[in-house]
């Protein structure tokens, strides 16, 4: 939006004035100055409208309400409007239609119409091309041959992917299923995302020179199915629209092949003194994929080596290969680093990229409010009326920080740093407020449990954090406020002893263990979070409690709850349950576009599953309609990069069942079957006759 004017202001209009009414207003006490702000707060509104109605003209600059009008000029087709998340607006494709349109036919095209609308990151491919025949002499395709080279590892890594090069029979089923035939153009998409940390601490491993990329210490596991790592590829953006996405533009798992390919042909170049080509190790476009600090020194590209960091058999403690003497090994796909024999440092720092679903859970995402009319209270702290405490730049630590917080006073914390640090503080702070948060796009990591006591009037609130440990509330509290934070579940979440009758908890847009407390609190409101208990390290009979809440008033909305959920009274929308639920007062509440066992003890529902799809069936018929709409996730590992996704395969009941026509639980904020539909119904316009395109998801 243009500036507005800086002149319409009461010491403008007050300046115009004759000296002698100023005199006199300010022996007055200056009514007419008064009288002159007001005239000068509207004329300055005034002066904006004025200012935005230009803007409106333009794409780029104009309000959202009008993007649909300035598509509707255009002749684009309305699209669903997708609100929850910042990685998709109607704002690039109506701004590329026209650019789309004179290249209407073609594979970067159909690209760009694909990240246009739904935001996610694909890769077009021509499937006829990929069919194995006999060549005509006038027309030799020497790239397709009919045998794959088995000396081109890296390219049999990737049969059967998006960027598959080998030659296939031809297969007769409709896509996505049947891929190679002459008609068939695939849209290969990529639905996680990738979150670079800038400058994270390596978690240490259990022998001397052996590090995790995680903070955590967490890593993919060696027994993973093929294609998962733990370090994804940070998407550069594509030249032009013209060019073709390559491995490099796209969020996939990092290759070990890949990055050692490209190291060995960096380290020969350098060795000839040509200019090396760089793709993944590149300082444009957000810098390399990955690098490395020890002890504070940035480790040169060349000194980086790739490896299996898999352990050793028959060690113990469990080791794992170490490399020669002056280099750093690193494993891509299991995130592990490995320092040489004898070497011994400090802190190892790393800056890589994870992948995740969305944006919850904390990490290095924005986390403001993603419209101006969503609550306020989604995202950081305001710091009106506190005192200010900065990390690193007013006191080096947390730690230090916390030293300095005074009772009987609001005090915001805020943390620029991705850096782990290790406490467990004991706060009693009556009468106050405590505020931590991280800088925007910033992700720090906490190692320990907490214990925060005060009274009645005291208030805690967390933003942006990863909390490796459990958050003890002790006594009558008055508010605990979590945005955008990870509890880990195995450490436990939030636990609650004594009396606390006045205790309002509220959970947005984050991960947390179980949620339990010893007797009634004053209520407690989750949306757009996940509570798990832990449920993918318990043995499948065991259901753990998630939530305990005696006689508390309870508010879901947009939320996973993994495992047993008890509370005095339920009101709930658009989530999943995947445990046993029992509410006490069941003449109160309701239960709205959820997921539910069908023994669940709860207040009148509307239009939740099963109930709604068993509607009318047989009993031998609803044995197997409840297995069927059961959801199923990717994961329920806590730290792999598809956590508590849906699979593809979860009934559609499930998938679309929410108020909005998206998935039921905390990814109802992505709308992923609006921004598929979206797509569908763009891809008539833009496609050839005679071709089929098909959608297929990589992740």
């Amino acid at each position: 939006m243009t500036s507005p004017s800086k002149t319409l202001d009461v010491d403008f209009l007050f300046s115009r004035l004759p000296a002698f009414y100023q005199t006199r207003d300010s022996e007055q006490g200056g009514p007419l100055r008064a009288l002159l702000e007001v005239l000068a707060s509207q004329g300055q509104l005034l002066d904006e409208d004025i200012s935005q109605l230009y803007d409106n003209w333009f794409i780029e600059t104009c309000e959202d309400w009008l993007i649909p009008y300035i598509g509707d000029l255009l002749g684009v087709r309305g699209l669903y409007s997708v609100t929850g998340t910042q990685a998709f607006g109607q704002r690039a494709h109506v701004a590329n239609t026209l650019a789309l349109r004179r290249r209407k036919g073609t594979l970067p095209v159909l690209e760009q119409l694909a990240q246009d609308t739904t935001g996610w990151r694909a890769h077009a491919v021509e499937y006829f091309q990929q069919l194995g025949w006999t060549q005509h002499l006038n027309h030799v395709r020497a790239f397709n041959v009919r045998t794959p080279d088995l000396r081109q590892a890296l390219a049999l890594e990737r049969v059967d992917g998006a960027f598959d090069t080998s030659a296939h029979t031809a297969e007769v089923r409709a896509l996505p299923a049947g891929r190679y035939n002459i008609p068939h153009i695939g849209l290969h998409i990529w639905r996680l995302q990738a979150y670079a940390v800038q400058r994270g601490t390596a978690a240490v491993g259990s022998v001397a020179g052996f590090f995790s990329f995680d903070p955590l210490g967490r890593d993919v596991g060696e027994a993973a199915p093929a294609g998962e790592s733990w370090l994804f590829n940070r998407p550069r953006t594509e030249a032009q629209i013209s060019d073709l996405a390559q491995p490099i533009h796209v969020p996939e798992p990092l290759s070990r092949r890949a990055l050692h390919e490209e190291l060995s042909a960096i380290q020969a170049d350098l060795a000839q003194g040509r200019e090396p080509q760089r793709r993944y190790f590149s300082q444009e476009s957000g810098g390399p994929v990955l690098r490395v600090w020890l002890d504070g020194v940035e480790v040169a590209e060349t000194a980086l080596r790739v490896c299996h960091l898999g352990t050793i058999p028959g060690l113990a403690p469990p080791q794992w290969r170490r490399p020669p003497a002056g280099c750093v090994g690193f494993d891509p796909v299991l995130g592990r680093i490995a320092l040489p024999a004898g070497q011994a440092v400090a802190r190892v720092e790393v800056a890589y990229a994870y992948g995740f679903p969305g944006d919850i859970g904390g990490g290095p995402y924005d986390r403001r409010p993603a419209r101006a009319e969503d609550e306020a209270r989604q995202g950081l702290f305001s710091a009106e009326g506190a005192r200010l405490i900065r990390v690193p730049m007013d006191q080096p630590s947390l730690a230090a920080a916390l030293a300095q917080v005074q009772a009987g006073q609001r005090t915001l914390i805020r943390i620029d740093s991705d850096a782990t640090e290790a406490l467990m503080p004991n706060l009693n702070l009556p009468d106050s407020e405590l505020l931590i948060e991280a800088v925007n796009q910033r992700r720090p990591v906490l190692v320990g449990s907490w214990k925060l006591r005060g009274n009645s009037s005291t208030r805690f609130g967390f933003s942006g954090l990863w909390i490796d440990g459990e958050l003890q509330l002790q006594g009558g509290l008055r508010a605990l406020d979590v945005r955008h934070c990870s509890l880990r579940p195995s450490r436990g979440g939030i636990r609650h002893s004594g009396n606390g009758p006045e205790l309002q908890i509220r959970l947005s847009h984050s991960i947390c263990g179980p949620i339990q407390a010893a007797k009634a609190l004053g209520g407690v409101s989750l949306s757009a979070s996940i509570i798990d208990a832990d449920v993918a390290a318990q043995p499948a009979p065991i259901d753990p409690q998630a939530l305990v809440l005696p006689d508390t008033a309870l508010e879901i909305d947009r939320c996973t709850v993994l495992g047993a959920c008890s509370a005095g009274q339920l009101e709930a929308g658009n989530s999943l349950f995947n445990g046993a639920v029992e509410i006490e007062r069941r003449q109160q509440g309701c239960v709205r576009f959820c997921y539910l066992p069908i023994d669940a003890l709860t207040p009148r529902r509307y239009r939740c599953q099963p109930e709604l799809a068993l509607q009318g069936l047989s009993p031998a018929q609803k044995k197997g309609e409840l297995l069927r709409i059961t959801p199923s996730f990717s994961s329920l590992r806590h730290g792999h990069a598809a956590y508590a996704q849906l699979r593809l395969s979860c009934a559609p009941e499930i998938r679309r069942g929410a108020e909005d026509g998206g998935e039921m639980g905390v990814w109802n904020l992505l709308q992923e079957p609006q921004r598929e539909a979206n797509l569908r119904q763009a891809l008539d316009e833009y496609l050839r006759f005679g071709l089929e395109a098909g959608l297929i998801f990589v992740n």
